[in-house]
């Protein structure tokens, strides 16, 4: 079962990075990314609430225990998912040429490896905006992945709280992100995608903390509902608002690549938040301060924000861009220094 977990995973992934990739050709004009971005994820967890309704329906009805739920969870996830896929792949994908040959000598997974390393290497050294910008989803994306285990963990041990309640909980999350992820799509068109992120992340900070504060004893579980729906908006404005910001600040032509960069960027420190928590447990800390620790990644995700400057500029600089130093041999083309120059822009105020 694990190791299908794991499969699961991948390919999960890798599902998520074509359909990043196809939802940043669809515009670059920010205002459009931000309308698709958060419609998209208020698709998402309206189809989210209606599956977890769909399974409780179905678990009642067989009167099934844990692991009965689970094989129906799986069952109604596999058998919708193929339907979708089927219809989708029939009727609605048109072919894709590929938009660069294998190099001769070479492999699909070499050239691969080798392509995005050269594209890695050029974003950390020069572009200045994106490595601000991912170096920000690393911290923030974390904290925000690591929210239901931590909040979990808190609700069992410090509320004490039962497996009922805590779905209850969860379940105020899903219906709070529907009207969430609306609320950042108007705020990310009224203002701009950076600063729509930004005042989200000021909002999850002071949640995180009042919740830390305020959250300290069982009496209190029931202001863990309003604590868990201002977290459940902040979950649907924040992802579609950093996919909306890195969809107009990359430049076209190397979309799948990467995005497969950005979701990279979204997973690799997902470990570090729960592990600062268990660490600040063991030590004898207060489980209060181990949920406020989360405020770490949200204050660094929003410090990194702001370092990635004019985001006008950026969005202007990645439409007239299509990363011409990277050769179709996938290595950096050398160029001078001066050349170099010109091709990255000062986007730092």
């Amino acid at each position: 079962v694990s190791l299908l977990q794991v499969v699961n995973f991948v390919i999960y992934n890798a599902y998520l990075c074509a359909i990043y990739a196809y939802t940043a050709e669809l515009s670059s004009i920010p205002d459009e990314q931000t309308g698709y971005n958060s419609r998209f994820q208020g698709i998402y967890y309206i189809s989210m609430l209606m599956f977890l309704i769909l399974v409780m329906v179905i678990s009642t009805m067989l009167g099934t225990g844990d692991i009965g739920t689970a094989r129906v969870s799986q069952t109604v996830a596999s058998v919708v998912c193929a339907s979708v896929f089927a219809v989708s792949w029939k009727w609605f994908f048109r072919p894709r040429p590929a938009l660069r040959d294998i190099p001769a000598g070479s492999t699909l997974s070499k050239s691969g490896f080798e392509k995005l390393g050269s594209t890695f290497s050029h974003i950390w050294s020069n572009w200045y905006t994106l490595r601000f910008f991912l170096l920000s989803v690393m911290l923030s994306e974390s904290a925000t992945g690591a929210l239901s285990t931590i909040s979990t963990t808190y609700m069992t041990h410090v509320l004490e709280m039962d497996a009922g309640e805590i779905g209850t909980v969860f379940l105020f999350v899903f219906v709070a992100a529907i009207p969430g992820s609306k609320l950042g799509g108007m705020i990310g068109v009224a203002l701009n995608p950076q600063r729509s992120a930004l005042l989200c992340l000021v909002i999850l900070i002071l949640n995180t903390t009042l919740a830390a504060m305020v959250l300290t004893g069982p009496d209190a579980k029931h202001a863990m509902y309003m604590f868990a729906s201002v977290w459940g908006i902040c979950l649907s404005w924040l992802h579609p608002t950093h996919a909306s910001i890195y969809c107009t600040i990359i430049p076209r032509g190397q979309e799948t690549e990467l995005m497969g960069i950005y979701i990279f960027a979204g997973s690799v420190l997902a470990w570090m938040p729960p592990l600062l928590f268990s660490l600040l447990n063991e030590i004898g800390a207060s489980m209060s301060i181990g949920l406020a620790s989360l405020n770490l990644f949200f204050a660094g995700g929003f410090v990194l924000l702001l370092l990635i400057g004019d985001y006008n500029k950026a969005v202007i600089f990645a439409q007239n861009e299509s990363m011409p130093w990277i050769s179709t041999d996938c290595h950096v083309s050398p160029g001078s220094a001066a050349e170099r120059n010109t091709r990255q822009p000062i986007l730092i105020s």
